[in-house]
């Protein structure tokens, strides 16, 4: 069994509204499905860095 770690986000607004994520149509592994924002931590990388990163990456966000 090959384990991977991720890292996701729960994005919660002051009004307790919830950010979700629609994956593309065209990905191979599960298209269309909503998620939290968030992905595969590299080997360099904190989980806290990946989640940065992937904001910034799937939606524009930055982060400190």
């Amino acid at each position: 069994m090959i384990i991977q770690q991720v890292a996701i986000g729960a994005l919660i607004d002051p009004e307790g509204r919830v950010l979700f994520c629609k994956r593309p149509a065209d990905k191979y592994i599960m298209p269309n499905l909503w998620e939290f924002p968030g992905g595969k931590v590299r080997k360099d990388e904190l989980p806290e860095q990946t989640l940065t990163r992937e904001l910034n990456e799937e939606l524009g966000i930055e982060t400190w």
